[in-house]
């Protein structure tokens, strides 16, 4: 789980007050401290003996970082003066601030200065200037206004800031516009419990809502260390309620560049249990596989299911994993001179992702649908043929057409959809997915290139290998494994 909350410690006189209250705000409720990110300083700064809570956060919280909010907007030499009396404070992961009216060679003797991990967050509409203000003094509104800043900046020079500081109300349109590895660090934070304070009353929004919206860390204030008295809300009260709102965001479990992590974040990911010697006690799981058994056609059985239905069922996961796979995929156009035309997706995962990612690509993403031939059973996953219905048509003859799955392992279901994109006219130049899991076929299958995600290779067993038959024989053995995921999870958590 992300850690997402920045403490600021603001109207201080001392530093051990400043650090009282850090202990008081960190000690109730007791998982507190496990959503903290960072504390901010920014008039803190002005405190004699300052420096003495720099100490105390890096001794005591070692897991927590310090942003410091200098809002950095001098000529460079200036300001490498002033981040020269904290370097020896500063750790990978930390935030320095820096006003978009910095020069050019202000921002790289930043860089320069700055030890290697330290984080430049690009600050430019301030958040307590209303919308007409901005407008009226810069002759945009905020959203704009930030772009503006930032995109020049970027064009000028090569990775001047890696965050931008904004409101909740410019979060959609800047995560929209600037790139996906830029960071959000947004103040303006007031739930229904608390008072507007001090920022632009059209520019605040909750802890849930700019979650959702794409922002990376929040600076909680008020919100943490007061609550409001007035409507009779105790700090304590208001830190309890904000985690809460955090955690009704599944953006908090969304780890950036970390997907399998996410996964696992996202309860999509089941292991069957072991005793002590190794040895599986079930369920196991069915894949879609299958060999020639003593009866038949019969489908391989695992020990490790990922539900990557899991990441569907919100707009924040599903975009998550379809950026993944566009990245991915532009290497793939890129290393093979390649211009895909058409995403089409497997059903049933494949096929939003397929969506979502062509969505991304500015790429058709159509999908395919399933006609079942015969019921699953108690020992087999049903069996069925692909079809185009809704899509028919749009795999033009001669397209270059990626097959997106949400996870390969025998490439049965795509060997499938192969056959209906030929019959179409298309030329099936990769193979997607969010999560490989094939051992034999990591980078290519039958010639085709396979594009993932992350790759997660894992055994398969026959039914009537002996480490899985006489669970089999129990009826230790799940067909319908998302049909099945209470159960399965269940028996993760027993085991």
């Amino acid at each position: 789980m992300r850690k997402v909350f920045i403490f600021p410690l603001d109207g201080f006189k001392t530093p051990q007050s400043a650090m009282d209250k850090i202990e008081e705000t960190f000690t109730e409720p007791d998982n507190m401290i496990e959503f903290i990110s960072h504390i901010k300083l920014n008039d803190g700064f002005h405190m004699e003996e300052k420096k003495k809570i720099l100490s105390f956060v890096i001794k005591n919280y070692p897991g927590i970082n310090i942003f410091f909010d200098f809002k950095l907007p001098d000529t460079n030499g200036t300001d490498a003066n002033i981040l020269g009396h904290y370097l020896e404070y500063m750790r990978v992961g930390d935030i320095v601030t820096v006003t978009s009216n910095s020069s050019l060679k202000a921002f790289t003797d930043i860089r320069k200065t700055l030890p290697t991990g330290v984080k430049i967050a690009l600050v430019s509409v301030l958040t307590d200037t209303p919308k007409e203000e901005c407008r009226a003094r810069r002759g945009m509104i905020p959203e704009i206004a930030i772009l503006n800043d930032a995109v020049n900046l970027m064009d000028l020079m090569d990775s001047p800031f890696d965050a931008v500081v904004c409101s909740p109300s410019e979060l959609d349109f800047l995560t929209e516009n600037l790139p996906d590895n830029m960071e959000f660090l947004v103040p303006c934070i007031r739930d229904t419990w608390m008072d507007v304070g001090q920022q632009a009353k059209d520019r605040i929004n909750g802890v849930t809502e700019a979650l959702d919206a794409g922002a990376t860390f929040l600076v909680l204030g008020s919100q943490l260390s007061k609550g409001n008295p007035g409507k009779q809300i105790t700090p304590v009260k208001s830190r309890i309620m904000s985690i809460e709102k955090a955690l009704a965001s599944n953006a908090i479990h969304l780890i950036p560049d970390d997907p399998l992590q996410t996964l696992h974040n996202l309860k999509g990911y089941y292991k069957t249990p072991e005793d002590k010697n190794g040895n599986f006690v079930g369920p196991l799981v069915a894949y879609s596989g299958t060999y020639k058994g003593p009866q038949g056609e019969t489908n391989y059985v695992g020990d490790i299911y990922f539900n990557l239905a899991k990441i569907e069922g919100h707009s924040k996961t599903l975009t998550y994993f379809a950026k993944l796979m566009k990245k991915q995929l532009r290497k793939f156009e890129e290393a093979n001179n390649i211009k895909i035309n058409c995403l089409v997706g497997v059903p049933a995962g494949g096929n939003k992702i397929a969506q979502e990612t062509g969505r991304l690509m500015k790429l058709a993403g159509i999908r395919m649908e399933k006609k079942v031939i015969k019921p699953k059973t108690d020992t087999e996953k049903e069996k069925f043929v692909l079809v185009f219905r809704r899509d028919y048509g749009v795999v033009r003859p001669g397209d270059n057409v990626v097959i997106c799955e949400d996870l390969c392992n025998n490439f049965s279901t795509t060997k499938k959809a192969i056959s209906v994109v030929e019959a179409a006219g298309g030329k099936v130049v990769a193979i997607s997915c969010v999560a490989n899991r094939s051992k034999k076929h990591q980078n290519e299958w039958q010639g085709i290139p396979v594009v993932a995600g992350i790759a997660v290779p894992s055994d398969q067993f026959e039914q009537e290998d002996e480490r899985v038959a006489s669970l089999i024989a129990e009826g230790h053995l799940s067909t319908d494994p998302k049909g099945d995921w209470k159960k399965l999870k269940a028996a993760m958590a027993e085991g």
